[in-house]
């Protein structure tokens, strides 16, 4: 067998800034149209990086690929700060990206960003025609663009220091762990690896280069159970460098309690009436709690205004981030920092906009006092704290890297539970439902279950761990479990907390989260407490029995691995070593 060399691409431009900015100043004298509102800002965004990807299921390789990804991105803005083309619903608003040769020169960069500037320039032109044809700014309009001084920085880039293919050989035995069990419709494992640097530069003066760094694992597992229920769960790795990841054998026995989770949870008693009454959140179901139902309540950018086209009103979703509003119960704490975690990859020192972050505390004493904010102006806010987040030629927003949440205290597990099956006995039950994990919803989907809204009736998908307890510490699992409805005022009737737990989560750049792949999105972590809520319901979720497969699974194969078992050399890529 031919072994792996992984070669190193034609060099590219020593700094491909200063090509951008020699581009941008043409770009700046010269490109007008007659009757046509000026270019007053102009923004680049490149991303030069070295990427793998591969997917495992059940011990064979499906396909991996390791290869360069240059791609550049332009946000053009015509008018002035006051009023301009962006922040309104709709398409060619000035914002464009494109992909590079994996060998660009500087002349084809060059070249990339004449073309994309031009097209994107035009677009903006005829947006901001639309947005004044139908928006009339009222007195209080806070504007379209925060003016900045210009930030020079260079924070480094990312590399590769592990073998691609001794990453595909790991993501092919921990897929094979997921044998074992013909109940198991889906087992699989996912690794996407990228490392190099983000340039930013702007025509305020801005030049900033910051590291791109990350490894992220996810293994995946669904089975259905007899009356059709489907049953999906997931395990999450990421970090910015491969040698920060857990053994082999310690990820193995990882994913070998997911597979006996998901199929003993597959196995276990549907939910069949009806559940009112207090409900505790541990671990990651306490995590996923606060994700769903306090960020966007902290992550303040403005929605774009909605635009009036041929198919209907476009956007406009409301932000619903408020300052002023009480999210929690007194006493609770929420900080958001991107840099308390130097060594995960949602860690940054300059956001996507260049400006530099720090920590900012959103909550104090169960009210909101601070949103996370970028460049796009809200009312009666400062100016950005430097959480603009978003992927190239898209409009950046303040989202969540880090969160803390720090709760007035922290009972033990044992006081917890005692103060919730005290409640239940005032709703007339002898038990008490503990949440242990919530689905992930890019997860059920890729195992066929249903898209997950959160602008709908319940902003927190179905839980796939639900346990009854009793008061003598007696356990039932149970499954085919929903929240009836479980909105963000929910969390203002947070009883008591307990144990702080940590952990990461890849978050959409946009949109849905039930669209992201098993690792796309924006890589974040954060710290919660497992916390006691007074009243949930909780409601049987439906189950086709059509689903469930008429003949029982093939027999498995010996896990294989078809392709090139080692690679003798790692040649670094352009800008590796920059």
């Amino acid at each position: 067998m031919i072994p792996l060399i992984w070669l190193a691409a034609a060099p590219a431009a020593e700094d491909p800034s200063d090509v951008l900015q020699a581009e941008m100043t043409r770009s700046l004298e010269g490109l007008a149209l007659p009757n046509a509102p000026e270019l007053y800002y102009l923004r680049y965004r490149l991303y030069d990086i070295d990427t793998v990807q591969a997917h495992a299921s059940l011990g064979t390789v499906v396909q991996y690929a390791i290869e360069p990804s240059v791609s550049l991105g332009v946000e053009v803005r015509v008018g002035n700060a006051t009023f301009d083309n962006m922040n309104f619903s709709g398409w060619q608003n000035g914002l464009a990206r494109t992909g590079l040769p994996d060998t660009y020169t500087p002349s084809s960069l060059q070249t990339a960003a004449w073309r994309l500037t031009d097209r994107a320039y035009k677009e903006a032109v005829e947006q901001y025609a639309r947005k004044q044809a139908q928006f009339s700014p009222p007195p209080d309009y806070p504007g379209d663009f925060l003016v900045s001084e210009p930030v020079v920085a260079d924070d480094g880039p990312g590399a590769f220091t592990t073998n691609p293919m001794t990453l595909i050989d790991l993501v092919s035995a921990l897929s094979g762990s997921l044998r074992g069990d013909p109940t198991l419709l889906i087992g699989e494992v996912h690794l996407g690896h990228e490392a190099g640097a983000a340039w930013l530069i702007d025509s305020e003066g801005s030049r900033v280069r910051t590291p791109v760094a990350e490894v992220t694992l996810r293994a995946i597992a669904a089975a259905r159970a007899s009356d059709g229920g489907l049953v999906t769960d997931q395990l999450l790795v990421t970090v910015r460098d491969a040698s920060a990841l857990p053994s082999q054998d310690a990820l193995e026995r990882q994913v070998k309690a997911l597979r006996d989770r998901t199929v003993a949870l597959a196995k276990a008693s549907p939910l069949t009436d009806e559940y009112v009454g207090p409900v505790v959140f541990e671990d990651q179901a306490a995590r996923a709690l606060f994700r769903h139902v306090l960020i966007p309540q902290v992550e303040g950018t403005p929605s774009e205004i909605p635009f009036d086209s041929f198919f209907g009103e476009l956007g406009g979703i409301a932000s619903k981030a408020r300052m002023g509003r009480r999210v929690l119960p007194p006493g609770f704490t929420v900080i958001a920092d991107p840099t308390s975690r130097p060594d995960h990859p949602g860690s940054f020192q300059h956001d996507a906009e260049g400006t530099r972050t720090g920590p900012v505390t959103l909550v104090r004493d169960g009210i909101v006092r601070d949103v996370l904010r970028s460049r796009v102006p809200a009312k009666d806010q400062a100016p950005s704290n430097g959480h603009a987040r978003g992927s190239v030629g898209s409009r950046l927003e303040g989202r969540v890297a880090g969160l803390r949440v720090e709760p007035p205290r922290n009972r033990s597990r044992k006081s917890l539970l005692r103060k919730a099956l005290k409640i239940a006995r005032s709703y007339g039950h002898d038990h008490v439902m503990v949440v242990r994990r919530i689905q992930v919803p890019g997860v059920m989907r890729r195992a066929g279950g249903p898209w997950f809204d959160s602008e709908g009736a319940s902003s927190l998908p179905p839980p796939v761990g639900v346990f009854r307890v009793h008061a003598d510490g007696r356990e039932e699992p149970l499954r085919g479990v929903a929240f009836a409805s479980l909105q963000r005022w929910a969390l203002r009737d947070i009883v008591d907390s307990g144990a702080v737990s940590e952990g990461s989560f890849l978050a959409p750049f946009a949109g849905s989260v039930s669209g992201l792949g098993p690792t796309e999105g924006l890589a974040s972590w954060i710290a919660a407490p497992d916390v006691l809520i007074g009243e949930v319901e909780l409601v049987p979720q439906s189950a086709d029995p059509r689903d469930v497969p008429l003949l029982p699974p093939p027999p498995a194969d010996e896990p294989s691995f078809h392709g090139p078992q080692e690679a003798t050399q790692i040649t670094p890529r352009r800008g590796a070593s920059r």
